[in-house]
């Protein structure tokens, strides 16, 4: 493989920590033939003189990190490493395992359900940790799911008692607590929700199953999902639009 020449840009707006898209990417790079997906992530990752281009005995674009693109590559790992709570990781590490399984799935879904829990039932924005469907065409078929994800006993006991998680029955057919091993125990949590217990180790204990319910997505919930980004793994395809 030869590295081809090309002029480096004098353009100095790399931003102190990388964007996750570009340390995805760089990392992308790192452990793999490299080769180019040209989009507009390439493109400032050649700007900031992070990568080179290459070609290979089959003439395929692929980039190779510079020194600096390590060193980026580096500070972005220990920078993830500090910022990254409790909470986001095992939102993450459950969202990875139901990806696993072939679902379609949500970390950042916003959506306004119904709240019954006031003298006059008014709207009210509901955003469920982790939510997920089974990639179908039939509605019968979607089987949607909630995960809420606690890692304190006093915010598990704060939402038991204010009656927020109601609202994420009407997203789902199932809800599940997923808790930290040691801040309650199964039979704290009432009997229409699933429990999972998630271990330091980042496994998990399926302790209970959730009851199964009726549902009805409607437009705003459809429109909801349309609006989001669904969870894309590191492993998964990294090449994006422009």
């Amino acid at each position: 493989m030869s590295v081809l020449a090309h002029r480096k840009s004098q353009n100095n707006d790399q931003p102190s920590v990388l964007p996750r898209r570009h340390g995805t990417r760089l990392r992308h790079y790192w452990r793999s033939h490299g080769w180019a997906c040209h989009d507009n992530i390439d493109i400032d990752l050649l700007r900031w003189g992070l990568v080179e281009e290459a070609t290979d005995s089959a003439q395929a674009s692929c980039f190779l990190l510079t020194d600096a693109g390590r060193a980026a590559l580096g500070d972005t790992v220990v920078h993830n490493r500090k910022t990254r709570s409790r909470h986001a990781q095992v939102v993450e590490g459950v969202a990875r395992h139901l990806v696993g399984l072939g679902r379609l799935v949500f970390t950042e879904l916003s959506v306004h359900t119904v709240d019954t829990n006031t003298e006059n039932a008014r709207w009210a924005p509901c955003k469920p940790d982790v939510f997920s469907l089974t990639r179908s065409l039939r509605p019968d078929h979607l089987a949607p799911q909630v995960h809420e994800v606690k890692v304190r006993r006093s915010d598990l006991l704060g939402e038991l008692r204010s009656g927020k998680i109601e609202r994420y029955r009407e997203l789902a057919a199932e809800v599940f607590f997923v808790i930290v091993e040691g801040i309650a125990t199964v039979d704290e949590i009432p009997a229409e929700y699933g429990v999972i217990v998630w271990r330091d180790d980042g496994g998990y204990t399926f302790a209970r199953a959730a009851q199964k319910r009726d549902y009805n997505l409607e437009t705003r919930h459809w429109m909801a999902m349309a609006r989001a980004r669904p969870f894309m793994a590191d492993d998964d395809s990294v090449q994006l639009s422009f």
